[in-house]
């Protein structure tokens, strides 16, 4: 399974906003490095017992997957105010290339009012070439190209021994 973090637009936070983490802005905003996004996201959100057995975090905006990144752990923030509890953020490394950022990234997200989300295992979401080969096609293709015209020649040539016996 992945986590999904729903990001809100750009805003500042107040100077005076009890924030663990300090930070003077969350959300999105294109013109941002995906590393700054992400640190700046990567919390304080307000997880379950479910968050600890996460493997990857998924940051979307406006019901796209924008950030793919590997979990390593997951911390917590009190607030000064210790009445509220804490909250929690996560402890990783953005992944900007490979099959999971591949299979991640540009991909719809739920439009539940929750802001933390759990996706599919992204191992599922990862495509392979309906050949068999192994190999992964780019985009959302399903076979390598050329592989289609391969596959269908070996299925004539098993079933009826070459093109001109079909």
């Amino acid at each position: 399974m992945a986590i999904n973090f729903k990001l809100t637009e750009w805003r500042g936070i107040r100077d005076d906003a009890d924030d663990p983490m300090e930070r003077s802005w969350v959300g999105w905003d294109e013109r941002l490095s995906v590393q700054e996004l992400f640190d700046q996201n990567r919390g304080l959100w307000r997880l379950s017992t479910r968050a600890a057995g996460e493997e990857i975090a998924t940051f979307s905006y406006d019901g796209e997957i924008k950030i793919v990144a590997s979990i390593e752990g997951i911390e917590q923030y009190p607030f000064r105010d210790s009445s509220r509890p804490p909250k929690s953020a996560i402890i990783g490394t953005v992944i900007e290339d490979g099959p999971i950022w591949q299979a991640l990234i540009g991909q719809p997200v739920d439009n539940h009012r929750n802001p933390v989300t759990y996706l599919p295992d992204p191992g599922e979401l990862v495509r392979v070439c309906a050949c068999g080969c192994g190999e992964q096609p780019s985009g959302r293709n399903r076979w390598i190209s050329g592989h289609d015209q391969r596959a269908l020649h070996e299925r004539i040539a098993e079933q009826w021994g070459d093109s001109l016996g079909f």
